[in-house]
Protein backbone atom coordinates (compact mmCIF):
# COMPACT_ATOMS: atom_id res chain seq x y z
CA UNK A 1 0.00 0.00 0.00
CA UNK A 2 1.21 3.54 -0.74
CA UNK A 3 2.30 4.90 2.68
CA UNK A 4 2.19 8.49 1.45
CA UNK A 5 -1.49 8.22 0.59
CA UNK A 6 -2.29 6.38 3.83
CA UNK A 7 -0.61 9.20 5.77
CA UNK A 8 -2.61 11.76 3.78
CA UNK A 9 -5.82 10.01 4.78
CA UNK A 10 -4.74 9.74 8.40
CA UNK A 11 -3.74 13.41 8.46
CA UNK A 12 -7.11 14.44 7.04
CA UNK A 13 -8.85 13.75 10.31
CA UNK A 14 -8.64 16.19 13.20
CA UNK A 15 -6.32 15.18 16.00
CA UNK A 16 -8.06 13.07 18.63
CA UNK A 17 -11.14 12.21 16.53
CA UNK A 18 -10.45 8.48 16.32
CA UNK A 19 -8.04 5.67 15.54
CA UNK A 20 -7.87 3.99 12.13
CA UNK A 21 -6.33 0.86 10.61
CA UNK A 22 -6.73 -1.47 7.63
CA UNK A 23 -6.49 -5.11 6.48
CA UNK A 24 -6.94 -7.15 3.29
CA UNK A 25 -10.35 -8.77 2.72
CA UNK A 26 -11.46 -11.91 0.95
CA UNK A 27 -11.42 -12.19 -2.83
CA UNK A 28 -14.68 -13.05 -4.68
CA UNK A 29 -14.11 -14.07 -8.27
CA UNK A 30 -16.74 -16.74 -9.09
CA UNK A 31 -19.03 -14.46 -11.06
CA UNK A 32 -20.82 -14.73 -14.39
CA UNK A 33 -18.71 -12.88 -17.02
CA UNK A 34 -20.17 -10.12 -19.17
CA UNK A 35 -20.49 -10.48 -22.96
CA UNK A 36 -17.70 -8.94 -25.03
CA UNK A 37 -19.73 -6.81 -27.45
CA UNK A 38 -16.91 -6.66 -29.99
CA UNK A 39 -17.37 -10.35 -30.73
CA UNK A 40 -21.01 -9.98 -31.88
CA UNK A 41 -22.74 -8.28 -34.83
CA UNK A 42 -23.81 -4.69 -34.31
CA UNK A 43 -27.52 -5.54 -34.64
CA UNK A 44 -27.24 -7.83 -31.57
CA UNK A 45 -25.37 -5.43 -29.33
CA UNK A 46 -28.41 -3.59 -27.89
CA UNK A 47 -29.81 -6.89 -26.64
CA UNK A 48 -26.40 -7.90 -25.30
CA UNK A 49 -26.04 -4.56 -23.47
CA UNK A 50 -29.27 -5.29 -21.62
CA UNK A 51 -28.00 -8.80 -20.87
CA UNK A 52 -24.78 -7.33 -19.49
CA UNK A 53 -26.77 -4.91 -17.33
CA UNK A 54 -28.75 -7.75 -15.80
CA UNK A 55 -25.67 -9.91 -15.34
CA UNK A 56 -23.89 -6.93 -13.72
CA UNK A 57 -26.85 -6.42 -11.36
CA UNK A 58 -26.92 -10.12 -10.44
CA UNK A 59 -23.16 -10.17 -9.86
CA UNK A 60 -23.49 -7.08 -7.63
CA UNK A 61 -26.19 -8.70 -5.50
CA UNK A 62 -24.08 -11.84 -5.23
CA UNK A 63 -21.01 -9.89 -4.14
CA UNK A 64 -23.00 -7.94 -1.52
CA UNK A 65 -24.35 -11.18 -0.08
CA UNK A 66 -20.89 -12.74 0.11
CA UNK A 67 -19.31 -9.65 1.64
CA UNK A 68 -22.07 -9.36 4.22
CA UNK A 69 -21.51 -12.98 5.12
CA UNK A 70 -17.78 -12.39 5.47
CA UNK A 71 -18.18 -9.30 7.66
CA UNK A 72 -20.69 -10.95 9.95
CA UNK A 73 -18.37 -13.93 10.20
CA UNK A 74 -15.82 -11.58 11.75
CA UNK A 75 -18.22 -11.01 14.64
CA UNK A 76 -19.22 -7.47 13.72
CA UNK A 77 -22.93 -8.17 14.21
CA UNK A 78 -24.21 -4.86 15.55
CA UNK A 79 -25.00 -2.06 13.11
CA UNK A 80 -24.34 -1.94 9.38
CA UNK A 81 -24.39 0.66 6.61
CA UNK A 82 -24.20 0.43 2.79
CA UNK A 83 -23.20 3.05 0.21
CA UNK A 84 -23.52 2.44 -3.53
CA UNK A 85 -21.64 4.31 -6.26
CA UNK A 86 -21.96 4.65 -10.02
CA UNK A 87 -19.01 3.90 -12.30
CA UNK A 88 -17.83 7.51 -11.94
CA UNK A 89 -17.82 6.90 -8.16
CA UNK A 90 -20.59 9.33 -7.38
CA UNK A 91 -22.68 8.35 -4.37
CA UNK A 92 -25.99 6.80 -5.45
CA UNK A 93 -27.53 5.62 -2.17
CA UNK A 94 -26.92 5.23 1.56
CA UNK A 95 -28.61 2.73 3.84
CA UNK A 96 -28.59 1.91 7.58
CA UNK A 97 -29.79 -1.40 8.99
CA UNK A 98 -32.18 -1.59 11.96
CA UNK A 99 -29.41 -2.59 14.39
CA UNK A 100 -27.63 0.71 13.70
CA UNK A 101 -30.79 2.70 14.41
CA UNK A 102 -31.36 0.80 17.65
CA UNK A 103 -27.74 1.34 18.74
CA UNK A 104 -28.16 5.09 18.20
CA UNK A 105 -31.59 5.31 19.81
CA UNK A 106 -33.64 5.94 16.64
CA UNK A 107 -37.00 4.32 15.91
CA UNK A 108 -37.27 3.14 12.35
CA UNK A 109 -36.68 4.52 8.89
CA UNK A 110 -38.71 7.71 9.36
CA UNK A 111 -36.72 8.63 12.47
CA UNK A 112 -33.34 8.12 10.76
CA UNK A 113 -33.80 8.05 6.96
CA UNK A 114 -31.47 6.22 4.59
CA UNK A 115 -29.52 9.32 3.60
CA UNK A 116 -25.85 10.26 3.76
CA UNK A 117 -26.78 13.33 5.83
CA UNK A 118 -28.35 10.99 8.40
CA UNK A 119 -24.93 9.44 8.98
CA UNK A 120 -23.30 12.86 9.15
CA UNK A 121 -25.69 14.04 11.88
CA UNK A 122 -24.81 11.01 14.05
CA UNK A 123 -21.19 12.21 14.27
CA UNK A 124 -20.04 14.36 17.20
CA UNK A 125 -20.33 17.98 15.95
CA UNK A 126 -16.80 19.01 16.87
CA UNK A 127 -15.36 15.97 15.04
CA UNK A 128 -17.85 15.82 12.15
CA UNK A 129 -15.83 17.67 9.49
CA UNK A 130 -12.74 15.56 10.10
CA UNK A 131 -14.53 12.22 9.81
CA UNK A 132 -16.55 13.23 6.73
CA UNK A 133 -13.34 14.41 5.07
CA UNK A 134 -11.71 11.10 5.89
CA UNK A 135 -14.64 9.26 4.27
CA UNK A 136 -14.35 11.16 0.99
CA UNK A 137 -10.54 11.03 0.98
CA UNK A 138 -10.78 7.25 1.40
CA UNK A 139 -13.25 6.98 -1.50
CA UNK A 140 -10.99 9.13 -3.66
CA UNK A 141 -7.93 6.88 -3.22
CA UNK A 142 -9.73 3.60 -2.49
CA UNK A 143 -7.70 1.75 -5.17
CA UNK A 144 -4.57 2.30 -3.09
CA UNK A 145 -6.18 1.07 0.12
CA UNK A 146 -6.83 -2.48 1.33
CA UNK A 147 -10.34 -3.89 1.00
CA UNK A 148 -11.12 -3.54 4.71
CA UNK A 149 -10.49 -0.50 6.91
CA UNK A 150 -11.05 -0.31 10.66
CA UNK A 151 -12.10 2.80 12.55
CA UNK A 152 -12.73 3.73 16.19
CA UNK A 153 -14.45 7.04 16.81
CA UNK A 154 -17.38 8.71 18.59
CA UNK A 155 -21.03 8.96 17.54
CA UNK A 156 -23.90 10.96 18.99
CA UNK A 157 -27.15 9.18 19.84
CA UNK A 158 -30.59 10.70 19.32
CA UNK A 159 -30.76 11.77 23.00
CA UNK A 160 -27.46 13.67 22.66
CA UNK A 161 -25.32 11.18 24.59
CA UNK A 162 -21.97 10.17 23.13
CA UNK A 163 -20.80 6.60 22.48
CA UNK A 164 -17.55 5.13 21.19
CA UNK A 165 -17.90 2.76 18.23
CA UNK A 166 -15.50 0.53 16.40
CA UNK A 167 -16.19 -0.70 12.92
CA UNK A 168 -14.93 -2.39 9.78
CA UNK A 169 -15.61 -0.77 6.43
CA UNK A 170 -15.20 -2.67 3.15
CA UNK A 171 -14.53 -1.35 -0.35
CA UNK A 172 -16.30 -3.47 -2.99
CA UNK A 173 -14.84 -2.77 -6.41
CA UNK A 174 -16.20 -3.76 -9.81
CA UNK A 175 -14.16 -6.64 -11.24
CA UNK A 176 -13.93 -5.24 -14.76
CA UNK A 177 -12.66 -1.69 -14.18
CA UNK A 178 -11.88 -1.55 -10.43
CA UNK A 179 -14.31 1.32 -9.82
CA UNK A 180 -15.91 1.56 -6.38
CA UNK A 181 -19.28 -0.11 -6.45
CA UNK A 182 -20.18 -0.41 -2.77
CA UNK A 183 -18.74 0.81 0.52
CA UNK A 184 -20.26 -1.11 3.42
CA UNK A 185 -19.42 -1.48 7.06
CA UNK A 186 -20.36 -2.61 10.56
CA UNK A 187 -20.52 -0.79 13.91
CA UNK A 188 -20.12 -2.07 17.45
CA UNK A 189 -20.65 0.03 20.60
CA UNK A 190 -17.45 -0.15 22.69
CA UNK A 191 -18.16 2.75 25.06
CA UNK A 192 -17.83 0.65 28.24
CA UNK A 193 -14.58 -0.89 27.02
CA UNK A 194 -13.16 2.48 25.97
CA UNK A 195 -14.04 4.11 29.30
CA UNK A 196 -12.41 1.23 31.17
CA UNK A 197 -9.23 1.69 29.12
CA UNK A 198 -9.23 5.43 29.82
CA UNK A 199 -9.82 4.75 33.52
CA UNK A 200 -6.86 2.35 33.62
CA UNK A 201 -4.69 4.98 31.91
CA UNK A 202 -5.66 7.50 34.58
CA UNK A 203 -4.89 5.02 37.36
CA UNK A 204 -1.51 4.15 35.87
CA UNK A 205 -0.53 7.80 35.36
CA UNK A 206 -1.63 8.83 38.84
CA UNK A 207 0.33 6.04 40.48
CA UNK A 208 3.50 7.19 38.72
CA UNK A 209 3.15 10.89 39.56
CA UNK A 210 1.96 10.82 43.19
CA UNK A 211 3.42 8.88 46.11
CA UNK A 212 -0.01 8.91 47.75
CA UNK A 213 -3.22 9.14 45.72
CA UNK A 214 -6.94 8.35 45.82
CA UNK A 215 -9.62 7.89 43.14
CA UNK A 216 -12.75 9.27 44.83
CA UNK A 217 -16.44 8.72 43.98
CA UNK A 218 -18.09 12.07 44.74
CA UNK A 219 -21.54 10.51 45.16
CA UNK A 220 -20.64 8.75 48.43
CA UNK A 221 -16.97 9.73 48.97
CA UNK A 222 -15.84 6.11 48.74
CA UNK A 223 -12.40 5.73 47.21
CA UNK A 224 -9.77 3.44 45.79
CA UNK A 225 -6.22 3.97 47.01
CA UNK A 226 -3.98 4.08 43.96
CA UNK A 227 -0.62 4.68 45.59
CA UNK A 228 0.48 4.95 49.20
CA UNK A 229 3.50 5.42 51.45
CA UNK A 230 4.68 4.30 54.89
CA UNK A 231 3.21 7.33 56.69
CA UNK A 232 -0.24 6.91 55.14
CA UNK A 233 -0.25 3.23 56.05
CA UNK A 234 -0.02 4.14 59.75
CA UNK A 235 -3.08 6.42 59.61
CA UNK A 236 -6.51 5.28 60.79
CA UNK A 237 -8.63 4.42 57.74
CA UNK A 238 -12.10 5.88 57.20
CA UNK A 239 -14.68 5.05 54.48
CA UNK A 240 -15.12 8.78 53.73
CA UNK A 241 -12.22 10.11 51.63
CA UNK A 242 -12.26 13.62 53.13
CA UNK A 243 -12.23 12.27 56.68
CA UNK A 244 -9.41 9.91 55.77
CA UNK A 245 -7.40 12.85 54.43
CA UNK A 246 -8.09 14.79 57.64
CA UNK A 247 -6.82 11.80 59.61
CA UNK A 248 -3.62 12.08 57.59
CA UNK A 249 -3.39 15.76 58.48
CA UNK A 250 -3.75 14.97 62.19
CA UNK A 251 -1.16 12.20 62.06
CA UNK A 252 1.66 13.75 60.09
CA UNK A 253 1.23 17.41 59.09
CA UNK A 254 2.81 20.26 61.07
CA UNK A 255 0.28 21.85 63.41
CA UNK A 256 0.57 25.33 61.91
CA UNK A 257 -1.05 23.98 58.71
CA UNK A 258 -3.96 22.13 60.34
CA UNK A 259 -6.67 24.77 60.24
CA UNK A 260 -5.91 25.91 56.70
CA UNK A 261 -5.86 22.32 55.47
CA UNK A 262 -9.17 21.53 57.20
CA UNK A 263 -10.70 24.56 55.46
CA UNK A 264 -9.26 23.43 52.12
CA UNK A 265 -10.65 19.91 52.58
CA UNK A 266 -14.22 21.07 51.98
CA UNK A 267 -15.97 19.00 49.31
CA UNK A 268 -18.25 21.75 47.99
CA UNK A 269 -15.34 24.17 47.61
CA UNK A 270 -13.16 21.49 46.03
CA UNK A 271 -15.79 20.56 43.44
CA UNK A 272 -16.55 24.20 42.60
CA UNK A 273 -12.88 25.07 42.14
CA UNK A 274 -12.07 21.91 40.17
CA UNK A 275 -15.09 22.51 37.93
CA UNK A 276 -13.99 26.08 37.18
CA UNK A 277 -10.21 25.70 37.07
CA UNK A 278 -9.48 22.00 36.61
CA UNK A 279 -7.63 21.56 39.91
CA UNK A 280 -6.97 22.97 43.37
CA UNK A 281 -3.82 22.49 45.43
CA UNK A 282 -2.33 23.18 48.87
CA UNK A 283 1.29 22.93 50.03
CA UNK A 284 2.17 21.78 53.56
CA UNK A 285 5.01 20.39 55.68
CA UNK A 286 5.02 16.83 57.03
CA UNK A 287 6.64 16.50 60.44
CA UNK A 288 6.74 12.71 60.10
CA UNK A 289 8.59 12.69 56.79
CA UNK A 290 10.42 16.01 57.33
CA UNK A 291 9.45 16.87 53.78
CA UNK A 292 7.28 19.41 51.94
CA UNK A 293 4.28 18.09 50.01
CA UNK A 294 1.61 19.50 47.71
CA UNK A 295 -1.88 18.03 47.82
CA UNK A 296 -3.85 18.32 44.56
CA UNK A 297 -7.48 17.62 43.62
CA UNK A 298 -8.41 17.25 39.94
CA UNK A 299 -11.16 15.77 37.75
CA UNK A 300 -11.08 11.98 37.45
CA UNK A 301 -13.98 11.47 35.04
CA UNK A 302 -17.49 12.73 34.32
CA UNK A 303 -20.97 11.30 33.94
CA UNK A 304 -22.86 11.44 30.61
CA UNK A 305 -24.55 14.70 31.70
CA UNK A 306 -21.13 16.33 32.18
CA UNK A 307 -21.17 16.39 35.98
CA UNK A 308 -18.09 15.20 37.85
CA UNK A 309 -18.31 11.51 38.77
CA UNK A 310 -14.86 11.03 40.33
CA UNK A 311 -12.10 13.29 41.56
CA UNK A 312 -8.47 12.41 42.04
CA UNK A 313 -6.43 13.37 45.10
CA UNK A 314 -2.69 13.22 44.74
CA UNK A 315 0.12 14.09 47.12
CA UNK A 316 3.41 15.16 45.54
CA UNK A 317 6.76 15.59 47.26
CA UNK A 318 7.92 19.14 46.51
CA UNK A 319 10.93 19.32 48.85
CA UNK A 320 13.64 19.12 46.19
CA UNK A 321 11.92 21.66 43.99
CA UNK A 322 11.49 23.94 47.00
CA UNK A 323 15.18 23.73 47.88
CA UNK A 324 16.18 24.38 44.27
CA UNK A 325 14.15 27.58 44.17
CA UNK A 326 15.43 29.10 47.41
CA UNK A 327 18.25 30.80 45.56
CA UNK A 328 15.69 32.44 43.27
CA UNK A 329 13.52 33.90 46.01
CA UNK A 330 15.36 37.20 46.21
CA UNK A 331 15.05 37.67 42.45
CA UNK A 332 11.34 36.77 42.55
CA UNK A 333 10.76 39.14 45.44
CA UNK A 334 12.36 42.00 43.56
CA UNK A 335 10.37 41.18 40.44
CA UNK A 336 7.08 41.07 42.34
CA UNK A 337 7.91 44.38 44.01
CA UNK A 338 8.06 45.92 40.57
CA UNK A 339 4.85 44.51 39.12
CA UNK A 340 2.64 43.86 42.18
CA UNK A 341 3.27 46.97 44.32
CA UNK A 342 1.27 50.16 43.76
CA UNK A 343 3.71 53.00 43.06
CA UNK A 344 1.76 55.60 45.07
CA UNK A 345 0.53 53.72 48.14
CA UNK A 346 3.36 51.15 48.30
CA UNK A 347 0.90 48.32 49.00
CA UNK A 348 -0.28 45.48 46.74
CA UNK A 349 -2.02 46.51 43.53
CA UNK A 350 -4.99 45.24 41.53
CA UNK A 351 -2.71 43.08 39.37
CA UNK A 352 -1.64 41.13 42.45
CA UNK A 353 -5.30 40.46 43.23
CA UNK A 354 -6.08 39.31 39.69
CA UNK A 355 -3.02 37.10 39.23
CA UNK A 356 -2.24 35.80 42.73
CA UNK A 357 -5.15 36.10 45.10
CA UNK A 358 -8.47 35.99 43.26
CA UNK A 359 -9.04 32.23 43.52
CA UNK A 360 -7.54 31.65 46.98
CA UNK A 361 -9.78 30.66 49.94
CA UNK A 362 -10.25 33.20 52.72
CA UNK A 363 -12.49 34.06 55.68
CA UNK A 364 -13.27 37.72 54.96
CA UNK A 365 -13.03 40.29 52.18
CA UNK A 366 -13.33 43.99 53.04
CA UNK A 367 -13.96 46.73 50.49
CA UNK A 368 -13.34 50.30 51.70
CA UNK A 369 -13.04 53.78 50.30
CA UNK A 370 -12.39 57.30 51.55
CA UNK A 371 -15.60 59.26 52.18
CA UNK A 372 -16.18 62.30 49.96
CA UNK A 373 -12.73 61.92 48.39
CA UNK A 374 -13.56 64.42 45.65
CA UNK A 375 -13.91 67.15 48.27
CA UNK A 376 -10.49 66.16 49.66
CA UNK A 377 -8.99 66.71 46.20
CA UNK A 378 -10.94 69.94 45.75
CA UNK A 379 -9.73 71.34 49.09
CA UNK A 380 -6.18 69.97 49.38
CA UNK A 381 -5.42 69.52 45.68
CA UNK A 382 -4.37 66.31 44.01
CA UNK A 383 -1.13 66.20 45.97
CA UNK A 384 -3.17 66.38 49.13
CA UNK A 385 -5.39 63.58 47.78
CA UNK A 386 -2.30 61.49 47.05
CA UNK A 387 -1.05 62.15 50.59
CA UNK A 388 -4.39 60.97 52.00
CA UNK A 389 -4.20 57.73 49.97
CA UNK A 390 -0.61 57.11 51.12
CA UNK A 391 -1.39 57.67 54.81
CA UNK A 392 -4.59 55.59 54.72
CA UNK A 393 -2.71 52.75 52.99
CA UNK A 394 0.00 52.87 55.69
CA UNK A 395 -2.62 52.63 58.46
CA UNK A 396 -4.41 49.73 56.79
CA UNK A 397 -1.16 47.86 56.17
CA UNK A 398 0.06 48.27 59.76
CA UNK A 399 -3.29 47.34 61.27
CA UNK A 400 -3.53 43.82 59.84
CA UNK A 401 -1.45 40.71 60.36
CA UNK A 402 1.38 39.56 58.11
CA UNK A 403 -0.74 36.85 56.50
CA UNK A 404 -3.54 39.30 55.59
CA UNK A 405 -3.35 41.33 52.36
CA UNK A 406 -4.14 45.01 51.78
CA UNK A 407 -4.67 46.06 48.15
CA UNK A 408 -5.21 49.38 46.47
CA UNK A 409 -8.22 48.35 44.41
CA UNK A 410 -8.36 51.57 42.42
CA UNK A 411 -8.51 55.32 43.05
CA UNK A 412 -9.39 55.81 46.74
CA UNK A 413 -10.81 52.28 47.09
CA UNK A 414 -9.00 49.57 49.05
CA UNK A 415 -9.47 45.85 49.68
CA UNK A 416 -8.40 43.76 52.65
CA UNK A 417 -8.35 39.95 52.48
CA UNK A 418 -8.29 38.11 55.81
CA UNK A 419 -7.11 34.52 55.44
CA UNK A 420 -8.17 33.45 58.94
CA UNK A 421 -10.27 35.58 61.31
CA UNK A 422 -13.28 35.19 63.61
CA UNK A 423 -16.35 37.39 63.49
CA UNK A 424 -15.45 39.16 66.77
CA UNK A 425 -11.87 39.77 65.64
CA UNK A 426 -13.11 41.14 62.34
CA UNK A 427 -15.46 43.67 63.97
CA UNK A 428 -12.73 44.80 66.39
CA UNK A 429 -10.37 45.28 63.47
CA UNK A 430 -12.90 47.28 61.47
CA UNK A 431 -13.72 49.44 64.46
CA UNK A 432 -10.01 50.12 65.03
CA UNK A 433 -9.46 50.99 61.35
CA UNK A 434 -12.43 53.36 61.33
CA UNK A 435 -10.99 55.22 64.34
CA UNK A 436 -7.36 55.22 63.16
CA UNK A 437 -8.18 56.63 59.74
CA UNK A 438 -9.96 59.61 61.29
CA UNK A 439 -6.63 60.69 62.81
CA UNK A 440 -5.07 61.24 59.38
CA UNK A 441 -4.16 64.87 58.68
CA UNK A 442 -3.09 66.47 55.43
CA UNK A 443 0.00 68.65 55.55
CA UNK A 444 -0.84 72.34 54.92
CA UNK A 445 -4.57 71.49 55.05
CA UNK A 446 -5.39 70.64 58.67
CA UNK A 447 -9.04 71.51 58.10
CA UNK A 448 -9.51 68.45 55.83
CA UNK A 449 -11.07 65.58 57.76
CA UNK A 450 -10.64 61.98 56.61
CA UNK A 451 -13.08 59.12 57.24
CA UNK A 452 -13.75 55.79 55.54
CA UNK A 453 -16.63 53.44 54.93
CA UNK A 454 -16.10 49.68 55.09
CA UNK A 455 -18.11 46.78 53.66
CA UNK A 456 -17.26 43.21 54.55
CA UNK A 457 -18.21 39.71 53.33
CA UNK A 458 -17.58 37.23 56.15
CA UNK A 459 -17.48 33.44 55.71
CA UNK A 460 -15.32 30.81 54.03
CA UNK A 461 -15.08 30.98 50.24
CA UNK A 462 -12.80 32.01 47.38
CA UNK A 463 -11.84 35.68 47.26
CA UNK A 464 -13.48 35.97 43.84
CA UNK A 465 -16.82 34.77 45.19
CA UNK A 466 -16.86 37.24 48.08
CA UNK A 467 -16.13 40.52 46.30
CA UNK A 468 -19.70 41.17 45.16
CA UNK A 469 -21.03 40.70 48.71
CA UNK A 470 -18.35 43.02 50.11
CA UNK A 471 -19.34 45.64 47.50
CA UNK A 472 -22.96 45.29 48.57
CA UNK A 473 -21.96 45.83 52.21
CA UNK A 474 -19.89 48.90 51.27
CA UNK A 475 -22.88 50.33 49.42
CA UNK A 476 -24.89 50.10 52.64
CA UNK A 477 -22.14 51.82 54.64
CA UNK A 478 -21.88 54.67 52.12
CA UNK A 479 -25.48 55.60 52.84
CA UNK A 480 -24.34 57.01 56.22
CA UNK A 481 -20.50 57.04 55.79
CA UNK A 482 -17.83 56.64 58.50
CA UNK A 483 -19.09 53.16 59.43
CA UNK A 484 -18.80 49.50 58.55
CA UNK A 485 -21.27 46.81 57.46
CA UNK A 486 -20.68 43.05 57.69
CA UNK A 487 -22.68 40.52 55.65
CA UNK A 488 -22.36 36.84 56.56
CA UNK A 489 -22.20 34.37 53.67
Amino acid sequence: MNEKHMKAVADSIDKGVGQFGAETGIEIDDETPLFDLSEYPEEQQEILKECNRRIDETNSKYRIAKYREDMFAKGMKAGMYFCTFDRDENLLSFEFNDETRQMLGYDGLEDLPNEFDSWVKTLVPSERDGIVKLFWDSVRIHRELPDITHATYRMQKKDGSIIWVTGAGRFIRRPDDGSLEIYMGCYRDITAQHELEEYLKIIEAIGKVFNFSLFIDVSDMSYRMISTNEYVEKVEKDPDAIQFLKNNVDASVAGSFHKSLYDWLNLDTILATVEEHGSTSFEFYSESAHRWFKGIFMVGDRREDGSIAHIVYGCMDTTDAKLQTLAQQKMISEFESEIYIDSLSKIRNRRFLDEKLIYEPCHAVVMADIDLFKSVNDTAGHRGGDEAIQKVAEILEKSVRKEDVVIRYGGDEFMIVFSDITGDELEKNLSHLRTAVKKVTIENCPEVKISMSFGCAFGTDLVNNMIATADEALYESKKTRDTYTVIDI
